[in-house]
């Protein structure tokens, strides 16, 4: 099949350089420094808030080192798979340890040893599953990106992902507009397109959720191409706005970090050249987002209905005065549970070994059809600590030392690295815009991924709701011109 591509330089060969011995050898290196400097930096009483400033202070510039170096040269590469995986833990795992947002209560210099120690191991593994030669692309993947559509294909796309992923919300309103609006001010438990753990038919609606997580891309794709003031790009932005407000309802930060996080990475990837203006749209692109997943923290459990003066105000907790109550970033505190995970694993309970897998791989089947479906990965950390009505989040690396401890991380960054590669490789193969959107949606899978190996697996269903879409369309056309 002959690839269509419209006037422009390839961007597949532009996008992204690849990836050199000398940068992993860079990275390794400064890895394993950093770990090692870190682990003798933390002192014997880890448990006073800040008392691990300069051990993740230490192990942060490690991560970062080989990604700025590359990006000096050339600053599309830190927007490489291996290099925002690299940059992940300092996000998810360390960000509140150079803030010294909570103390290590209980918890022991060993267990802490540990914990950066399996970072490291990670991070390491993930450079040298990246340098490999790439895993064969499947064929279904390249033919949902091998054409270059038209700009009103594109539009087309767009409403279709729209009103495919509004009807989660829709659907359980009745497509009663007014009530929809109504619920969209609400706590995020009450909506009625909320449900429980265990769903039944409602599960197929959740997943079509998926479809809006696309809307932004596609504008990004066709403001590029007929400029922002066009008409199609200021509907595809009106409707992405309400998809992104209705995701937001949710309170799930991370699903709006991952949304326009897609977009962004997709805009800067196919600037012909980067500019200074660029990196600063970009920066203050990051700011909003991070200002406006603050908000979300704060206003998640009495509703964004509560900034228009809407809704109940539960405590002065949440009064305007006080968006900001802490002066902190707030992100997860992963860092601490991970450390929980490893004082219990294997001391006082075992290795899930395959359980957890298990659980994250079937969980795309619809309980309907699977009653007995497994309802928890072998190990629930609220439980084992006497904590009842909660869930704790641990990243991807706690999860994997459930499953097998250190060999576990090992496996687990290196199955990380071998996922960039293939995102790397479908972007050197492919020079169509299509092949962008997949990139861009990998590469945030895989940075949100470092959360939760769940959200990796959650984040890619956006790549098959683009394979399946591409392909109505594609078939459409054909039949059209036929």
């Amino acid at each position: 099949m002959q690839t269509l591509t419209w006037n422009r330089p390839a961007v597949g060969l532009a996008a992204t350089p690849s990836l050199t011995l000398r940068s992993t050898l860079l990275a390794i290196l400064s890895t394993s420094v950093a770990t090692t400097l870190s682990i003798l930096l933390i002192p014997e009483n880890p448990a006073d808030e800040g008392a691990l400033f300069y051990p993740a202070l230490v192990m942060s510039a490690g991560l970062a080192a080989a990604p700025i170096a590359a990006a000096l040269r050339y600053p599309k590469a830190l927007l490489r798979g291996e290099s925002l995986l690299a940059l992940a833990p300092i996000y998810w795992l360390l960000l509140d340890l150079l803030q010294g947002v909570y103390s290590m209560e209980d918890i022991t210099a060993d267990h802490v040893r540990r914990a950066f120690f399996g970072i490291g191991l990670f991070v390491v593994m993930v450079w040298l599953g990246a340098i490999r030669r790439s895993w064969k692309l499947p064929k279904v993947l390249i033919t949902s990106v091998s054409e270059e559509f038209p700009v009103n294909t594109y539009f087309a796309l767009a409403i279709a992902c729209f009103f495919l992923g509004m009807l989660n919300f829709a659907v359980p309103c009745n497509f009663n507009v007014f009530e929809m609006v109504h619920y969209l001010g609400k706590e995020r438990w009450v909506a009625p397109w909320g449900r429980g753990q265990l769903g039944g038919w409602d599960a197929f609606l959740d997943h079509l959720q998926y479809f809006g997580y696309l809307l932004p891309v596609l504008t990004v794709v066709i403001g590029r191409r007929v400029g922002v003031r066009n008409l199609r790009t200021v509907i595809c932005t009106a409707m992405s706005g309400v998809i992104a407000l209705f995701l937001a309802q949710s309170g799930s930060r991370r699903v709006i970090g991952v949304v326009v996080g897609m977009a962004l990475v997709l805009w800067v990837l196919d600037q012909r050249r980067l500019r200074i203006k660029h990196l600063i749209t970009s920066l203050i692109t990051i700011a909003v987002l991070l200002l406006a997943l603050q908000v979300m923290l704060e206003y998640r459990n009495v509703g964004l209905g509560a900034l228009v003066g809407k809704g109940e105000v539960v405590s002065g907790r949440f009064e305007k005065k006080q968006l900001l109550e802490e002066q902190h970033l707030r992100v997860d505190d992963n860092f601490y549970r991970l450390c929980q995970i490893i004082q219990l694993i294997p001391d006082s309970y075992p290795f899930v070994y395959h359980k957890y897998f298990v659980y994250v791989i079937v969980r795309p089947v619809p309980r309907v059809f699977w009653p007995e479906k497994p309802v928890d990965p072998g190990f629930d950390l609220p439980t084992a600590l006497g904590v009842q009505g909660v869930s704790f989040s641990y990243s991807v690396i706690g999860e994997f030392y459930m499953s097998l401890g250190f060999v576990g991380i090992a496996l687990g960054g290196w199955f990380y690295g071998r996922v960039s590669s293939m995102a790397s490789a479908l972007l050197a193969r492919c020079a169509t815009q299509g092949a962008l959107v997949i990139y861009s949606i990998v590469v945030m899978a895989l940075f949100s991924g470092m959360r939760s190996i769940l959200d990796l697996i959650l984040v890619s269903y956006v790549v098959l709701a683009w394979v399946g879409l591409s392909h109505l369309f594609v078939k459409w056309r054909r039949a059209k011109s036929a």
